[in-house]
């Protein structure tokens, strides 16, 4: 007892050390990449010469002028993403382009596919930049739209102010709060009851709400890459994420204060569609107790691996393997084309066979849950 004791203590002490200095890592690496003279838009308009003045980068071919540019960056779904625009003498933008991400690949791809970056060229500097006004979001894609509307609007008004003297519409920054965050609320007061009260008819009835709701209609699961978000800083407006806030800010209050997992438990809607499927197949294989011993410690290795990769990249998408988004919307890269088919087959024959054995968001909710009993279980002992 005492061996296996001490055995699980250097392996969870290993753990965290190697957390902590991948975190070090990517904090200290300062190198920054000359993102602007090798982007796009400098090969394209054939730009060898910029130079600073009164604060903006002007920007010449020979002795020509070509423009002005101009940097902006804003909190996309992923993380922090930048946007360079290039403005021409008169005012009107020339070109865009997204520099730097740590956005879904999926998401990006379809902006380009619907042909979202057409919007910003001739563009007037001054421009509202706002969705469902002078920009279009795409569908399936509108956090990062709105994240890119966002930056460019901070590169494009750095401009206007700065070498035009343009006055600067008074846009806000207003609360978005439509039906869907307004179902999501209700869905997670409901799934709270739910949990708190053991109530499964009520819990089904909220999954099956979520399965509908945060995963077709907005495409919203938590994964990784949202708690990785929260560990390196990249924590978005409440206003403009309100889903977010609900979602995981939401459930990390519970878990703090009662100690319950009400996302996974009655809101996960991957976790509503592996039941689906379960009870489909009518099927509920049992591994042996031995196998599912290893086998049940998966998801804290894979959370460990790809939280490594994560914090030394500082890019919250980078390692987040979950089939999830890709479940309700079919776009999907790499690996994800492997696991989501091997998740559904598995949850055919046994219940909740992502959730059990790969899934890291729920490895990171029990964690929390183990933590917050052992100081419980101290300060007990403290106090007795």
């Amino acid at each position: 007892m005492l061996i296996n004791k001490l055995k699980k203590s250097l392996i969870n002490g290993f753990a965290f050390a190697s957390l902590l200095i991948a975190f070090y890592i990517g904090q200290s690496n300062t190198k920054e990449i000359d993102l602007i003279s090798h982007s796009r838009l400098f090969q394209e308009y054939q730009i060898d010469k910029i130079c600073n003045e009164k604060g903006s980068i002007i920007a010449y071919k020979g002795n020509n002028l070509i423009g002005y540019v101009s940097c902006g960056e804003s909190q996309g779904y992923g993380g922090p993403l930048k946007v360079m625009i290039l403005a021409d003498s008169l005012g009107k933008i020339i070109n865009s382009e997204l520099l730097h991400d740590t956005e879904t690949h999926a998401y990006i791809e379809k902006l380009k596919n619907k042909h979202y970056f057409d919007q910003y060229p001739n563009k007037i500097l001054n421009d509202k930049f706002l969705i469902h006004d002078d920009i279009s979001a795409v569908s399936g894609a509108t956090i990062s739209s709105n994240a890119i509307a966002l930056a460019s609007r901070e590169a494009s008004w750095s401009i206007a102010s700065h070498n035009f003297s343009m006055d600067l519409p008074d846009v806000g920054i207003g609360w978005k709060f439509g039906l869907y965050e307004l179902l999501v609320l209700l869905i997670f007061i409901l799934a709270f009851i739910a949990t708190q009260f053991k109530n499964k008819k009520l819990r089904y009835l909220t999954l099956f709400s979520s399965f509908i709701v945060i995963g077709f209609l907005i495409n919203s699961s938590i994964s990784l890459s949202h708690i990785a978000r929260l560990i390196l800083g990249f924590i978005p407006d409440i206003r403009q994420h309100l889903v977010w806030w609900i979602l995981l800010i939401g459930n990390l209050l519970i878990i703090t204060i009662l100690g319950k997992n009400v996302y996974c438990n009655s809101i996960c809607p991957f976790h509503a569609g592996q039941i689906l499927l379960n009870k489909i197949s009518g099927i509920n294989f049992k591994i042996a107790p031995q196998l599912s011993r290893y086998l049940i410690k998966t998801p804290k290795f894979l959370l460990w691996l790809s939280l490594l990769l994560i914090l030394i990249s500082k890019n919250p998408t980078l390692a987040a393997y979950e089939p999830f988004a890709m479940f309700f919307s079919l776009d999907g890269i790499g690996i994800q084309w492997y696991i989501l088919p091997a998740s559904l087959i598995g949850s055919l024959f046994i219940s909740d066979f992502f959730c059990h054995y790969f899934c890291p968001v729920g490895a990171s909710f029990r964690w929390l849950i183990d933590i917050r009993k052992k100081l419980i279980n101290q300060l007990k002992k403290q106090n007795g």
